[in-house]
């Protein structure tokens, strides 16, 4: 049992018990699907400003860094079109927060452009470049916790006592979802990103359509997932501050964990995609916006000029350049 939260409003705990729906505690992921999407508290439902550097903002991410971020997406893009024409090609965005998109007000060479928001209805044109940012890390996932006494591995769910809410490790009825790690500790937990996989299946289909697939992200391999992290990667974002309480504050903090890169490669490999490109954040934009940041270099007036600190923030690896990763491919 985890220690004591705080307690839910009437409002939040009606609308738990609601959705457990007579049952006793509900699996994780769907603790997840509430407290980040439900229509009444999710934190991706309301209308807080979550995105940036002010103290009542929980995280900051690379595209609140304005036009630079934008103009080293569309270089990145069209080389990763290679010969093909940017102008045949649909840049469609999913998950931009509300009111604000990568490509705003950003000279491009695509057909056109259109945004995917939470809600909004899921249609990929035949000819597309699919971008997303900490899209895939945002999606609900499940907790599992090893028990030395019995060697298996339980599935955690979240029950309510009273006002609290606490965490609850059941038997399964399910094989796991991935390969147990060697030797495990007592207690070792791990996080399995099932919402990313489902993401990415929604977003690949059909399969009819061609172009460009392109994601940033916070991820690991799954031999890194198994082996090294023997606390979970789950974590909470409330008020510029990382927390492991995910219990707490329901629908008021962002709530994550890292990606397993290997099933997500898998998934684009199953579905036509190729080459799969995957690499630090900072080197992803060395590469494929070259042009871009030589620009930037050369029309700087000094340490201080506003592109080259934005610049310095996306590929520096003590700032976004080395913990996020890019991941890309095609399919033509």
């Amino acid at each position: 049992m985890c220690p004591t939260t705080p307690k839910l409003s009437k409002k939040k705990t009606n609308s738990f018990i609601d959705r457990l729906n007579g049952r006793k505690q509900m699996p994780y992921d769907e603790f997840l699907e509430w407290v980040l999407y439900d229509p009444q508290i999710g934190y991706y439902q309301n209308s807080k400003d979550r995105v940036g550097k002010l103290k009542h903002n929980d995280f900051y991410t690379s595209s609140n860094l304005g036009d630079v971020w934008g103009n080293l997406i569309v270089e990145a893009c069209t080389n990763l079109l290679g010969e093909n024409d940017p102008g045949l090609f649909t840049f469609v965005e999913i998950g931009a927060e509300p009111g604000s998109s990568t490509l705003d007000g950003i000279e491009n060479p695509f057909e056109q452009v259109r945004v995917i928001r939470l809600g909004d209805t899921f249609n990929v044109p035949k000819r597309a470049i699919i971008y997303s940012n900490e899209l895939l890390d945002a999606q609900p996932f499940k907790r599992f916790r090893y028990h030395q006494e019995v060697d298996d591995w339980f599935e955690i769910s979240v029950t309510l006592e009273g006002e609290d809410l606490k965490e609850l490790d059941l038997e399964r009825n399910e094989p796991l979802p991935f390969p147990p790690p060697h030797d495990p500790t007592a207690g070792y937990l791990v996080d399995w990103p099932c919402g990313s996989l489902s993401m990415m299946q929604k977003i690949l289909y059909p399969p009819s359509w061609k172009g460009v697939f392109l994601t940033f992200d916070y991820g690991l391999d799954l031999n890194i997932l198994m082996q090294d992290r023997p606390e979970g990667t789950a974590r909470g974002y409330y008020r510029q501050k990382m927390n492991s309480q995910l219990l707490d504050h329901p629908g008021e903090q962002d709530l994550t964990c890292h990606l397993c890169w290997d099933i997500l490669e898998d998934c684009l490999k199953e579905n036509g995609f190729n080459p799969l490109i995957r690499m630090s954040q900072e080197s992803f934009l060395l590469k494929y916006s070259p042009s871009y940041i030589q620009g930037i270099f050369r029309k700087s007036k000094g340490p201080l000029d506003a592109n080259m600190l934005a610049l310095r923030e996306l590929i520096h690896p003590a700032h976004l350049g080395h913990g996020l990763q890019g991941l890309a491919s095609t399919r033509f």
